[in-house]
């Protein structure tokens, strides 16, 4: 279901409906809540009775570390992105003052109304914050684009990879005795 979710994503483009955001979403959400309960509890079965409560804090341990690490990792991807779909989509000849607000995209919607005060002092000033907008939307489009392909491919090798996990039948007791060495 992840890997089904972030094909969908990666295929989300600017005229992308709201509903069809939120099914994504919903499907990404459903495969990730139904997949984290398993891999713990596969964890839990296949380590020692002993060692139980270290395999489960390693998996959570992992688990905050690889989110921390993807997160940094696809927002400089997405960043990076912007930045250069940016700058080859921004019209030639326009004043490199006007372009400092646009290096952080975020912030362009709470300062919209001080973007249009101050671009409407240039001639055609108006417009051209139309079009850097725009280009904003569609730079960011690409990231995103980008991110949920990767995000696909890795996935899809996951399901690959989870072929080839070893089956280990589960516990029938909690209180099971260890095998004796």
């Amino acid at each position: 279901m992840v890997a089904l979710a972030m094909i969908l994503l990666s295929r989300m483009d600017g005229s992308t409906l709201r509903f069809e955001v939120l099914r994504n979403m919903v499907v990404a959400g459903l495969g990730m809540g139904l997949l984290l309960p398993v891999y713990t509890v596969a964890v839990q079965n296949a380590a020692p009775r002993k060692h139980m409560g270290a395999a489960t804090a390693s998996t959570t341990f992992f688990r905050s570390i690889g989110s921390t690490l993807g997160v940094a990792i696809f927002g400089s991807v997405l960043l990076t992105t912007y930045h250069k779909e940016f700058l080859n989509g921004m019209p030639p000849g326009t004043p490199k003052a006007l372009l400092q607000p646009f290096s952080n995209p975020l912030m362009l919607v709470q300062i919209r109304g001080q973007l249009e005060s101050q671009f409407s002092q240039y001639a055609g000033g108006v417009d051209l914050l139309h079009t850097l907008m725009a280009d904003v939307r569609t730079a960011l489009i690409h990231g995103l684009h980008l991110i949920f392909f990767t995000s696909a491919f890795i996935m899809a090798a996951a399901v690959l990879l989870n072929l080839l996990l070893k089956s280990v039948p589960l516990r029938k007791h909690a209180h099971e005795p260890e095998p004796k060495a």
